[in-house]
């Protein structure tokens, strides 16, 4: 990405393993979302703001909103360099951190835009965000240069494919939640072999509304979006009580 560094910036490279690559020989897309949350955890902590530091202080983060745009994969074996940064705040409640991946040549491979909750983990609700949170990106931080999401994603009026998961031990992390990455390879579970085979994602938008716990049954759907031939609809939901657990919207090559 081209333009003036970021004021907070933090650089990690990537080398794309074996166990991060799908039948093409290409990273997955949720070992993407990996390599975006291991860079930000990475960079919370550099800054004084990391997962366990939260903690310590009764607060934790919690990822609300993911928007990606995917120009390439990268191949097993392949390196590549990922920069993120704060770049500001939403009202009260949310910060922001965007990303910019690149390959060897500089060429750009992925642009994203996360959004962060403020987590008080006493009351277990959103809590505002310190004031001190809006100096990491004062005026003029860049931002990635990907198009701004709608303020809601789009609901699915009839699935037209589904699968049921049921949560393991395995998708928990250290913060005992499901882990991001998981709700993505949820989302694709139930596409046809012939579309994931055939097709790539070239765009993610995903909004994740309630955690999921170890032992649920979880119900995804998915159906193509009416406004759009290349896009589908995603519905992640618990079986049990119908709990709304993320929505996404995928574009597709």
């Amino acid at each position: 990405m081209d333009g003036p560094v970021p004021l907070h910036a933090y650089d990690e490279n990537f080398c794309v393993r074996a166990y991060e690559s799908g039948v093409n020989n290409q990273v997955t897309l949720p070992a993407l979302c990996n390599y975006l949350q291991e860079a930000a955890g990475n960079h919370a902590h550099a800054l004084g703001l990391g997962i366990h530091e939260l903690q310590d202080a009764g607060f934790t983060w919690m990822l609300a909103r993911l928007h990606l745009v995917i120009r390439r994969y990268a191949a097993w074996r392949e390196t590549v360099h990922l920069r993120t940064w704060p770049s500001g705040v939403r009202g009260r409640l949310t910060a922001v951190r965007d990303f910019c991946m690149t390959d060897s040549a500089g060429e750009t491979v992925l642009l994203g835009v996360s959004e962060w909750l403020y987590v008080d983990l006493a009351a277990q609700r959103i809590a505002r965000l310190p004031q001190a949170f809006a100096a990491l990106a004062p005026e003029g931080t860049p931002r990635a240069p990907i198009p701004e999401p709608p303020a809601k994603l789009p609901d699915i009026t009839e699935p037209e494919w589904s699968a049921v998961v049921t949560v393991r031990h395995s998708d928990h992390d250290f913060n005992d939640h499901v882990n991001n990455a998981h709700y993505v390879e949820w989302a694709l579970e139930c596409l046809p072999d012939a579309w994931r085979e055939q097709r790539r994602v070239r765009e993610m938008d995903i909004a994740f509304r309630v955690a999921a716990h170890r032992g649920d049954t979880v119900i995804t759907e998915a159906a193509h979006d009416a406004a759009d031939g290349d896009a589908l609809l995603h519905r992640i939901r618990r079986d049990s009580d119908g709990a709304l657990l993320a929505q996404a919207r995928t574009v597709w090559d």
